[in-house]
């Protein structure tokens, strides 16, 4: 297992397989307990078994076999459930049962383990399991017994109805040619109304939600109300960079729409069974606005909660207010969640002051595409002592710079360009205005430009992409 690796969950459908638990102590017969409602055959394994073990073995639910265990014993065997307490004994077993293709479960002995297992709750037919990858078990219990309490608040234990009921309406749907995985309804028609009904005490009320739900299913080709959607500012660049709203609503995502200068690791945040969707654009490639919006529109009409996670903040050159009206235009609701802009995060993390009462009182945030050849700006902003922040400059610094130039601008005038910023990958190079003018960006995307005096700050110490020229030369 690799440092960053996360185990794959996987429910296991052990009906009428052999499992063979080699110790009968308190820790197997623990074991024991979790696997007689799997419907495997259990043996198990120890000289001298719990009286708990010997117990169920009277009521025949497994059995004993009173002896140390033996290369054999791994025959035809599905699981093996190490509970020896004994690494030594564990990697024999292991060894054993490799050949003949039974998995091993160590327990408590991650390094001896082909899968782990996790600890759970049960609400019926339904489980929720919490592992630590077999880091640390007792983590994972304290995890299920914190854990218990806000699902029993959530989720009553009397729930269990509510999973049969679905199970039946599934297989009568299947039989009527009515199926389809069509969550939005299964969660309005049937979820939603059936908990409803449990929770406020009526669980024999499922029933009249089942063949209600089973009745309407079949009409139910778009869900009883749209999705939403929610553009989300991602910030500057590491995903700790992220608001705390930002990163709530990615947690209940149905969808992520995902730019490709938000951090890969936002993602994360994001239900497994979230899509999430690329629509990375730069110069001269990607998805279109057009279809971008047709993307967020369609989605939440589906039911979707859906996230359009843009890096930086949604409305500084993001095109949101396009988003916005879009999604609005379609009656569906739409939330703002803003985010750092890289115009004033960048030049943060690289400990540049945009104003600084001695050198600069005011800034002006520009569009780097649009600045280089066409902003009827340019000349005042060339007067101006305010502090320059360009955004998309990697391509069009020279062309601007050489702009700036021509309207006056000094030609010793500082300029910083921060790349990657707040990411492991961020850098910062510092030049004059005749420099970029000659020479460009020394970075690729995503990088900020900085122009004016305050771009001559020494802030927190940064790598210089000079050194790097100077060290790789």
């Amino acid at each position: 297992m690799t440092e960053h690796s996360t185990p794959y969950l996987l429910a296991w459908r052990l009906v009428g397989r052999s499992v063979v638990i080699v110790g009968g102590g308190s820790i197997g017969t623990a074991k024991a307990e979790t696997l007689l409602d799997s419907g495997a055959r259990i043996t198990v394994l120890d000289p001298t078994p719990s009286a708990r073990m010997q117990d169920l073995a009277r009521q025949g639910r497994l059995q004993i076999k009173q002896r140390r265990a033996r290369p054999t014993d791994m025959v035809g065997v599905a699981l093996v459930v190490a509970a020896t307490g004994d690494s030594r004994t564990n990697r024999r077993l292991r060894r054993w049962a490799k050949p003949f293709g039974a998995v091993v479960n160590a327990v408590d002995d991650v390094n001896n383990c082909d899968v782990t297992v996790p600890a759970v709750i049960r609400r019926g037919p339904a489980t929720i399991g919490i592992t630590t990858g077999g880091a640390t078990p007792a983590g994972a219990r304290f995890l299920r017994e914190e854990l218990t309490q806000l699902v029993g608040d959530a989720i009553p234990e009397t729930v269990g109805p509510l999973f049969e009921q679905a199970k039946a309406a599934r297989a009568h749907l299947r039989e009527r040619g009515e199926y389809r995985y069509d969550y939005a309804a299964w969660r309005q028609l049937y979820f939603e109304p059936g908990l409803e009904a449990i929770r406020s005490g009526r669980p024999a009320a499922v029933d009249e939600v089942r063949r209600r739900f089973e009745a309407e299913f079949a009409g139910a080709v778009t869900p009883l109300r749209s999705g939403s959607v929610t553009l989300v500012g991602a910030g500057p660049g590491g995903a700790d960079l992220i608001t705390l709203r930002g990163a709530r609503a990615l947690g209940t995502a149905d969808v992520v729409v995902y730019d490709r200068l938000a951090d890969p690791e936002l993602l994360d945040l994001a239900p497994p069974a979230a899509e999430r969707i690329p629509v990375g654009k730069g110069k001269g490639f990607g998805t279109t606005q057009d279809e971008i919006n047709a993307l967020l529109v369609d989605k939440a009409l589906a039911g979707n909660k859906v996230v359009r996670l843009k890096g930086g903040d949604p409305f500084i050159f993001g095109r949101g207010a396009e988003e916005l009206e879009a999604v609005s235009a379609a009656g569906i609701e739409a939330v703002v969640v803003p985010g750092v802009s890289s115009a004033l995060g960048g030049p943060a993390l690289a400990g540049i002051p945009l104003t600084d009462r001695r050198l600069a009182s005011s800034f002006t945030v520009i569009s780097g595409h649009s600045a280089a050849t066409s902003d009827p700006c340019i000349a005042s902003l060339a007067a101006s002592d305010s502090t320059l922040v360009v955004l998309m400059a990697a391509s069009t610094a020279d062309a601007l710079s050489q702009r700036l130039l021509d309207a006056g601008r000094l030609a010793s005038e500082p300029v910083a360009f921060i790349h990657a910023a707040g990411t492991d990958a961020q850098q910062v190079a510092r030049r004059t205005l005749a420099e970029v003018a000659d020479a460009g960006c020394p970075f690729p995307s995503p990088t900020v430009m900085v122009v004016g005096p305050v771009a001559a700050s020494v802030g927190a110490p940064q790598p210089d992409v000079t050194a790097e020229l100077l060290l790789h030369g």
